[in-house]
């Protein structure tokens, strides 16, 4: 579990500041994607196209990072 969450702190720190606002946002608090958009005056599309982008980023980013610790 504690190298899940060592991947995970790891590839957040390569999203940038709104990359990792909108996931955190979405994950942690449960923010809906249209208040999302309202907040950042972005549309609707525009803040779900950065979410899932980003979580493609955080997957990839952590396969990544198991090739150099395994």
């Amino acid at each position: 579990m504690q190298l899940e969450n060592d991947r995970l702190f790891y590839a957040l720190k390569y999203l940038n500041e709104r990359e990792r606002y909108v996931f955190l946002e979405r994950v942690l608090n449960e923010v809906s994607f249209e208040e999302l958009a309202a907040e950042l005056g972005l549309s609707y599309k525009g803040v779900t196209t950065i979410y899932y982008r980003t979580v493609q980023k955080i997957k990839k980013q952590m396969k990544e990072t198991d090739q150099w610790i395994l």
